[in-house]
């Protein structure tokens, strides 16, 4: 599933995406975007929950908090 985006431009390597008729726009690193894509495609996308890394980053976190109470 995913939601569908316009590219607006790619510039320096950034690609402008736009959702939902030009009311949000968002500037992404073009790196992540599929290999081939041009301005003026249409891409989908998808947002997925890291649980993993946020267990890992609360570990870190709570560690740096341990050194710092020390």
């Amino acid at each position: 599933m995913g939601i569908s985006l316009f590219v607006d431009r790619i510039s320096d390597g950034i690609a402008t995406l736009i959702y939902g008729g030009g009311e949000f726009t968002a500037d992404v690193p073009a790196c992540v975007l599929p290999r081939d894509t041009k301005e003026g495609d249409y891409i989908r996308a998808s947002f997925v929950i890291d649980g993993e890394k946020k267990k890992r980053a609360s570990r870190e976190i709570d560690s740096l908090m341990d050194e710092l109470e020390k």
